[in-house]
């Protein structure tokens, strides 16, 4: 399988998140100054961690840098940590004129092999600091002179981080390592985790040997990147900051843990990792992600989880892998309604949802844990499993469908063009929609479509309550905020719709529907006169002045016109009082929807599957599948995506 041929192109990722309040004044506030004769001392990245073996010059280098670079100037280092005070520390740092940064050598040749020692250095005082700046005015860090061991059996590496801003999958990969017991940890060094595998398929056990989504090129192979982690005696593990050789066009690539790399200092929102069982798990928010070009080197919370195992058989303990989805056990979800829409077909078929009999209880991260299946979905015995973490919705790679096209085997895959997705809507309906890519074992696409399953424990009935209310009416050129009231009794009354005061229907209780006839409306005013505003439908032959326009709910519950509607939409035109040669049609929506106002995840699922409908109807024809040949299934990773909005925490 070639891994780094595969998802290969999402969106920029959206990275600033809105937040609205309907009482919110706005206000300006001016931003405070930097005190006169600042010099904005701060201290740039460092490492966070130090490690010479026994035989190096006892000496570390650190950097210190200022905003202000006019004028020499000695700027003071106070110490705030020395450990035994092994440390030889200059009392300050020398800046020729115009020089905005530089380095400066600590010493500690009294050191012990095996001892780690802390320090941290401080810079203070308003002539130095700029109190209203956020770089960090300390470093810290820790050095060890140490003898590492080879860890004779490579480790395996699962990576989180590069999900937080790429379209990336998680696969497990082998990392070389070197280790060392110290007094109060183990101490663990890999070398070049993210080197460019020797082959773009995994071995037996589906564990390559280097990261899968780097090419030629995307490593730096020049010199050895090292990546250190601290294994404590109460179980939890630290990552120190170091940058991973890694780039993908937005600078070199960095992780570690966020907090003591980072300014947070809260463990509950940015823990450390933890070991048990010969695996180590840093957690949701644990890890950060960071690519020098891309938002000043800003470091995103990775909210996905890295494991390592320490060793492959803990990997293959803690990991039962599900190699034919359609052998898994699985017991029904017991429901009233499960319809599956499929664009693929342009058709509807009652299909039933189970889910997977967890096989490895005691496992958190257990491949049967939150997998659903739709059974005998394309063909017999060969149904589609999914997985719903909390709500979203990720589709393992590559299953049969049991369709045969142009005489090859069709699968399926998760598409990069069509997200997938579930929620809720106003009447308990579960809205699942598929992006599934439909493609040869080759990679060879045949289709890429959003199919759509509906799924409901109770039977799904409409009454008149649900026509009444706030709803989007889609299908023009732009969304409408529409109310839907009831006049008198089944007469309902529309307010919003464009150059229409109020749009009169009616309501029929035995069928369930809502029905617009062709009606007057009242006068409208223009920037070019007033006009008496006249409703007609829409149907094949244009125009009409009689055809009733009817409404049904569909099972996504959108108020969508019905298959027995003599019309499919309606215009709005106008005749200018003042000049009868003066009319114009003001407002036309051919196909309208009315989506009831209750979310974002509803109105945009809604708008996008009235998209694919249109698409289908207008250019497929007959009840076979809707596919033809296309390109390779090939994506880009390397793009960031708009899936997930992850947060730049520093």
């Amino acid at each position: 399988m070639k891994i780094n041929k595969i998802i290969k192109a999402l969106s920029l990722l959206l990275v600033v998140a809105f937040a609205a309040c309907s009482d919110f004044e706005d206000t300006v506030i001016d931003s405070p100054e930097r005190p006169a004769g600042n010099l904005g001392v701060f201290f740039p990245a460092n490492p966070s961690l130090f490690e010479l073996e026994p035989t190096d010059e006892p000496k570390i280098t650190l950097k210190i840098a200022r905003e202000i670079s006019a004028g020499a100037v000695q700027v003071p280092v106070k110490v705030e940590i020395n450990d035994e005070n092994i440390f030889n520390v200059p009392q300050s740092v020398s800046f020729a004129d115009g020089q905005k940064e530089v380095e400066f050598n600590v010493t500690f040749p009294e050191a012990k092999e095996g001892v780690a020692y802390d320090l941290k250095l401080v810079v203070e005082g308003d002539t130095y600091v700029n109190p209203y700046g956020s770089p960090l005015n300390y470093v810290s860090t820790t050095v060890s002179r140490i003898k590492w061991s080879p860890v004779p059996r490579p480790l395996v590496y699962i990576d989180g981080t590069f999900a937080t801003l790429f379209g990336v999958q998680f696969y497990p990969m082998y990392v070389e390592a070197d280790s060392v017991k110290l007094d109060e940890s183990t101490r663990y060094r890999f070398k070049n985790a993210y080197r460019v595998p020797t082959s773009d398929d995994p071995d037996e056990d589906g564990i390559f040997d280097g990261y899968p989504y780097n090419s030629p090129g995307d490593f730096d192979d020049s010199q050895d990147w090292l990546t250190t982690i601290e294994i404590y005696e109460n179980g939890k593990v630290f990552m120190g900051s170091s940058e991973i050789g890694v780039d993908w066009g937005y600078g070199m690539i960095s992780i570690g843990n966020l907090l003591g790399n980072t300014s947070q200092t809260d463990e509950s929102a940015y823990p450390l990792g933890k070991f048990e069982n010969n695996v180590i798990t840093f957690g949701a928010n644990s890890l950060y992600f960071s690519m020098a070009g891309y938002s000043n080197g800003g470091k995103y919370a990775a909210s996905n989880p890295t494991t390592i195992y320490l060793s492959k058989e803990a990997y293959i303990a803690a990991n039962l892998k599900i190699e034919d989805f359609n052998d898994v056990e699985y017991e029904l979800v017991e429901g009233e309604l499960g319809t599956f829409e499929s664009a693929a077909y342009s058709d509807i078929w009652s299909r039933t949802l189970s889910q997977a009999i967890d096989l490895d209880v005691d496992n958190e991260d257990s491949d049967y844990k939150s997998l659903f299946y739709i059974s005998d979905l394309y063909a017999e015995d060969y149904g589609l499993a999914f997985y719903n973490y909390d709500g979203v919705i990720r589709i393992p790679e590559n299953q049969p469908t049991g369709i045969e096209f142009l005489g090859n085997e069709v699968f399926v895959s998760q598409s990069p063009k069509h997200s997938s997705s579930v929620y809720e809507n106003f009447k308990g309906t579960s809205v699942y929609t598929f992006g599934l890519i439909f493609h040869y074992k080759d990679g060879t696409i045949v289709g890429d479509f959003a199919e759509t399953y509906y799924y409901s424990e109770e039977a799904l009935t409409y009454v008149k309550d649900d026509f009444l209310g706030n709803f989007s009416l889609i299908g023009a050129t732009e969304p409408l905020d529409v109310v839907i009231d009831e006049n008198t009794d089944n007469n309902f009354v529309i307010t919003g719709i464009k150059y229409a005061d109020a749009v009169k229907a009616t309501f029929d209780s035995t069928e369930v529907s809502l029905t617009i006839v062709p009606q007057a409306l009242a006068d409208t005013e223009t920037a070019d006169g007033v006009y008496e505003a006249v409703l007609y439908t829409v149907i094949p032959a244009g125009a009409s002045g009689s055809a009733p326009l009817k409404f049904e709910f569909n099972l996504r519950g959108d108020l969508v016109v019905s298959e027995s509607s003599i019309a499919s939409g309606f215009r709005i035109r106008g005749f200018n009082v003042e000049d009868e040669d003066d009319q114009l049609w003001l407002h036309s929506n051919l196909k309208p929807i009315f989506i009831v106002q209750e979310s974002e995840d509803a109105l945009s699922s809604s708008i996008e599957s009235y998209a694919l409908r249109t698409t289908i109807v207008d250019k497929f024809t007959g009840s076979g599948p809707n596919f033809f040949k296309q390109g390779k299934k090939s994506v880009n990773a390397k793009t960031l995506k708009n899936e997930v909005s992850a947060k730049n925490v520093y």
